[in-house]
């Protein structure tokens, strides 16, 4: 990694889980995203994008947690969330 893990920013850590995710690393993917909303809650994409992976790994308690929080955060976008989450 580029950066020293404790100056990574929450958009380091969601570039991050991404690469992971491309890569079929699922668990660092999660882990990134985790750490990417821990060091900003409000940052709905990051909540977004782990909610989609929790949807695709079947974890569906973990995948509604996540898409509560977006639709907290920019309730806009409810129509991502059916188009991507459809049973949620």
């Amino acid at each position: 990694m580029a950066a020293d893990l404790k100056d990574m920013t929450q958009y380091d850590w969601f570039s991050q889980a991404r690469i992971h995710e491309t890569n079929g690393e699922d668990e660092k993917a999660l882990e990134a995203y985790e750490e990417s909303v821990k060091l900003d809650p409000q940052y709905a994409k990051a909540w977004f994008y782990k909610a989609k992976l929790h949807y695709k790994l079947k974890q569906m308690k973990e995948a509604k947690d996540c898409v509560k929080r977006v639709l907290e955060l920019e309730p806009d976008w409810e129509s991502y969330i059916k188009k991507y989450l459809p049973k949620l």
